[in-house]
Formats: C-alpha cells, structure tokens, sequence
C-alpha cells in the first residue's frame, strides 16, 4: 500500500514537471514571435533585387503666415487647423470700421493741406508789376536824361537857342550902334539903350542855361529816387519769393507726409489676403497650421504685427526619405520612385528624387542620409508629418 501512494506521488510531480516545461516553452515561443513581430513592423530598409525600400516623413517648404499690423478686431474663424483651403477662400473675418474711420481722417487732413498749399504763397504779381514799370520809366528818364528829350528841357533848349539868337543880333547891334555912337552920330542915351538890350539878353541866355542845369539836376535826383524804389521793391520781392519758398516747402512736406502714412494704411489693406473684411488664402492648395486668434480678439494694436494664421502650402510637400549609407549609392537624383502612405497602404505614388545632402544624420547607431524626394499626389493622399514607405530602384 505503501509503495503505491509513493508511486502515485511520482506520477503527479512527474507531470507537473512536464506542464512547467510545456508553458516555458510557450512562454519563450510567444516572446520569440512577438520580437520577430516588432522587427518586421520597424521600417529597416530592405535590399529586394530590385528595390530598396526605407522610413520617409511627409514634410513641407513653405508655409505663409499672415499678419495684420493695423488695428481689427477678429469677429469670426471660419476654418480650422488642419482644414483644407483654396486660393480666396474666407479665413477669418475682422471689423474694420477703426481703422477706415481713421483711414478717412487722414484723406480729410490731406485734402485740407493740399487746400492749404494753394494759398500758402502770397501773390507777388502786383509787386513784379511795379518793377517792371518801374524797370522801363528808369529806362526813359535815363534815355531823357542823357539825350535831353524831357519835356522840359526841350522847351528849355529851344528857349535858349531864341536866346542866343537874341543876345546874337543885340551884339550885333551894339557893334554897329558902337561905331554910331563913337562917331557923334547917335546920342549915349540912345547908345545905352542897346547897351541895356544887350545886357538883358546876356541875363536871359543866363537864365535859361541855368533853368536847364536845374532841370537836369531834378532829372537825375528822379533818377536816383526810383533807382532806389527799384532796389528796395526788389528786394522785398526777393524775400517774399523767399518767404514764399519756405511756406510751399513747409506745407507740400505737411502734404507728402500724409500722403505717404494714407499710402501705407491704404496698402496695409490692399494686400493679397485681405478683401473688403474677409482674410482669405493666399495659396491656391492650401493646409492651415496654426490659428492664433479667436472671435474677439484685438489685433494689430499700436501697429504691431499680429499673426493670425499660417497656411501650408500643399504644392511644396516633399518627403524626407531616410536611405542607409550603404545604399545612397544607388539613388540618383531624378530617379523615379514608389510611395506608399502609411494612413493607405493600399495606394502607390510616384516621386521624383529632388536633392540627395553631402551630410549623413545618426539615427538608431547608424548613418541615414535623409534624401528629399517630391511627389505626384494629385489626389492629396500625403499629410504633413504623416509617413509613407519609399520604393528606390536599385
């Protein structure tokens, strides 16, 4: 009896041992294939003999994020990060009603400086006038002067040539009546009659002779008078044109200045992406990135550039393809390759290789070289940052 529980007691531990053996087993079995698993599922390049296949990250080149440097207030987002757009679309709408009542101040403000520029020259016509006439009655008295053709001194020469023409015969008559006189034939008072004559008109050839040097002499005095006028006014005209210079320049810089600051806020307006109050895209296929407002916001305070949105340019996607060292010889830039989508294993694309870098990237303990290649993706399949097996031809 004893010997049969002892055997019995043999079985059982017996088969204990082989159910411990069977589950070890297992257990090393399941860890095997779930290593084999995780081997198969990372992306290490796989030398077939006709392709080489590696990791590759969609990314992009350009992105345009759009600013607002006026003030606005965001008064709707209509899209959201991640969301398709098309050249023109709606992004954001904004009021503007601040910023156009402040656009119509300054068009106010300039209409009245160029108002202003008009008159801000004082009319000088009169005083040109005056020295031109002035100019030209200089020039007569002058030519009067040194011809002797005043009035009056014409009328003052042909006295003196009666005059003269007087004194003459009066001496001649005095010779004659001398002789007369000196031999007994006429008495003196009748020869002191001539002798008076002659005296009388020696006096007024005198007197004329000397009205003629005072008319000269008044002449020149006038002379001198509006050569002195003349100066004076052009001088006074020379400072009003300067004087006027100043206040035109003066008050075209008022002009130009608010000229130039209604140009820029008209401009800041005018962009590409701005129509009537609506940002829209500036990218014909476009992603949104990042939105850094929401409805309410103020933007563009005190002029300072507020980012509103960043738009991906979808026609710039590339992916970097990671190529292990030992294969980089075999891409060649303009090479045709395979693209498969992570997110749709089931659809191939075709890309061109683009640029392959002079520089190596360590990844994993070992050297990758991160090749840029650029898709034909008509249908939008690749996102940014999602991944996609590429397929180079060996």
């Amino acid at each position: 009896m004893k010997d049969r529980i002892l055997s019995h007691k043999k079985a059982i531990i017996a088969v204990c041992i082989f159910a411990v053996l069977v589950m070890s087993l297992i257990i090393i079995i399941q860890r095997k294939n779930s290593e084999d698993r995780k081997a198969a599922n990372e992306l290490i390049p796989v030398n077939y003999s006709q392709e080489i296949v590696v990791w590759g990250e969609v990314l992009y080149s350009r992105i345009e994020s759009i600013n607002i440097d006026f003030p606005a207030t965001v008064t709707d987002v209509q899209v959201k990060e991640g969301e398709r757009v098309t050249l023109g679309q709606p992004l954001v709408t904004i009021d503007l009603s601040e910023y156009n009542g402040n656009m119509e101040k300054l068009k106010q403000q300039l209409f009245a400086n160029q108002s202003a520029l008009d008159s801000a020259a004082q009319d000088i016509s009169a005083l040109q006038a005056d020295i031109s006439q002035l100019q030209n009655e200089i020039v007569r008295k002058d030519d009067e002067y040194i011809s002797s053709t005043n009035a009056d001194l014409k009328l003052l020469q042909n006295s003196l040539s009666l005059a003269l023409k007087e004194l003459e015969d009066s001496k001649n008559d005095f010779q004659d009546y001398q002789h007369l006189y000196d031999e007994g034939v006429i008495s003196e008072m009748t020869f002191n009659q001539y002798v008076n004559m002659l005296d009388q008109r020696q006096k007024a050839v005198d007197d004329v002779e000397a009205n003629i040097q005072k008319t000269k002499t008044a002449l020149k005095d006038e002379l001198n008078l509006l050569n002195v006028s003349l100066k004076s006014k052009q001088v006074q005209l020379s400072q009003l044109k300067e004087s006027n210079k100043t206040n035109v320049a003066m008050q075209q810089s008022g002009v130009s200045a608010a000229q130039v600051d209604l140009d820029i806020m008209i401009g800041k307006i005018e962009r590409e992406y701005i129509i009537d109050s609506c940002i829209v895209s500036n990218i014909e296929n476009g992603i949104v990135k990042n939105i850094t407002v929401n409805s309410g916001s103020n933007i563009g305070s005190q002029g300072m550039p507020t980012e509103v949105i960043q738009i991906i340019d979808a026609d710039s996607i590339t992916i970097s393809a990671e190529v292990y060292e030992e294969f980089i010889e075999s891409v060649k830039v303009g090479d045709t390759v395979r693209i498969v989508p992570t997110s749709s294993p089931d659809t191939s694309l075709e890309g061109t290789v683009t640029h392959i870098p002079d520089l190596a990237m360590e990844k994993d303990g070992r050297r990758v070289i991160r090749v840029i290649v650029k898709p034909v993706d008509t249908n939008n399949i690749l996102k940014p940052g999602f991944t996609a097996d590429v397929y180079f031809p060996k």
